[in-house]
């Protein structure tokens, strides 16, 4: 499966995703609500996917190697940030310098030691 754009017909890929939730269903029929960007044509569309057409668009990105789904992941936003995240900033934002906080926390993020 392949999401395409309405106006341009243009293929939407992992980087075009704006907006993605998730909507449960008690009977099993969740629903994947993706907002989107065209690359070409710069249409902003929405389409409301089954979870199977979910899963197969996912599974379509992987088979064509356009990234992996980690990797896509670690570029979104997604979730809730943790309370210690939260801890973790204030902390930072109490030491006194606003901007070098910011960079400290970002390496932390990534994993890089600070100095």
């Amino acid at each position: 499966m392949k999401l395409r754009c309405r106006r341009c017909q243009a293929t939407i890929g992992l980087d075009d995703l704006t907006y993605i939730a998730y909507h449960a269903h008690t009977m099993g029929a969740n629903r994947v609500e993706v907002h989107f960007e065209c690359p070409r044509c710069g249409y902003r569309g929405e389409r409301m996917l089954s979870q199977q057409a979910w899963d197969e668009l996912m599974l379509g990105y992987l088979e064509n190697d356009e990234r992996t789904a980690n990797e896509w992941l670690t570029t979104q936003q997604m979730g809730p940030i943790t309370a210690e995240e939260v801890r973790a900033m204030r902390r930072m934002l109490r030491s006194g310098n606003l901007l070098q906080s910011l960079h400290e926390w970002e390496r932390s993020q990534r994993g890089e030691t600070t100095e």
